[in-house]
């Protein structure tokens, strides 16, 4: 893209300057090159798949279990989620800064890399660190991933329990459990998401692609009600009851969302491997 700008002077001359901003595409090219973006990316949108579902289908799900307990749902879920997901949040972004903190300090060379600068003073700045660290292996992003990897496999047998207790109270006390363990992921992913940017100008346009993600993820609310309705989901899996098709489409995105978490972290481990070579 290409912006045409005019400047005048006192002497009524004119002089057009000529400045481009990078397409659209060339944008999305850039973000979806870098690896552990994508799977950040794609780890994400698995995540806003298990929440928006679980979101939109619980309080049919509680009704249908326990209807007689009705506005008991109401109340406890009210708390649960201005209690649990709120602390969960809070004390998620915590506990990612603090495992980041306690991470590997960051390499001149991969710094250098990343900002362009190849000085010596650099290299031997950053060789004076201590090395010493309780997580040596890890680096600072792939620290916080450890937040969302561990709390999105934990929800996921708190769902499974959450959808096949036997009493209502089992069923709340497995639902505040899991959005104790399930909602800290959100800061930490963005965190990592940032931090896995090749170019650090590429932030509002990764957050854009981020946002966009939420509608992908409405997709699977709308998935499971065609799996309980008489059509089916294309014809397929009519009359699912409501009990599996919660379980089977919120307990595997869960885990599908650690693993690629996972993957994020991994391959942000040979990123930084690999400028250290360069």
């Amino acid at each position: 893209m290409v912006v045409l700008c005019s400047s005048s002077s006192s002497s009524s001359s004119s002089t057009n300057t000529i400045i481009e901003t990078p397409d659209t595409e060339v944008i999305l090219k850039e973000i979806l090159n870098s690896k552990p973006t994508v799977y950040i990316l794609l780890a994400s949108m698995v995540r806003f798949m298990a929440g928006f579902t679980i979101a939109a289908w619980k309080a049919p799900l509680f009704l249908d279990l326990f209807p007689e307990q009705a506005v008991s749902f109401s109340v406890d879920n009210a708390l649960i989620i201005a209690m649990a997901g709120s602390a969960s949040t809070l004390l998620g972004g915590i506990a990612a800064d603090k495992l980041a903190a306690a991470a590997s300090p960051p390499s001149a060379s991969s710094l250098a890399s990343r900002l362009n600068i190849q000085t010596n003073a650099t290299n031997s700045s950053y060789s004076s660190l201590p090395s010493s660290s309780s997580f040596p292996t890890l680096n600072a992003a792939q620290s916080r991933l450890l937040v969302p990897i561990v709390g999105t496999l934990l929800a996921a047998p708190l769902w499974a329990l959450t959808v096949y207790a036997n009493s209502f109270n089992s069923a709340s006390s497995a639902l505040l459990l899991e959005y104790l363990v399930a909602e800290c992921w959100f800061g930490p992913a963005q965190a990592a998401l940032y931090a896995a940017l090749p170019n650090p100008n590429l932030r509002a346009s990764t957050q854009g692609v981020f946002s966009l993600l939420t509608a992908v993820g409405n997709l699977a609310p709308v998935a499971v009600g065609a799996l309980i309705s008489t059509s089916g989901l294309w014809g397929f899996s009519a009359n699912t009851p409501i009990r599996d098709a919660l379980l089977w489409t919120v307990t595997p995105a869960y885990i599908l969302s650690a693993a690629l978490f996972a993957l994020a972290a991994a391959e942000l481990g040979s990123t930084e491997k690999n400028l250290l070579k360069s």
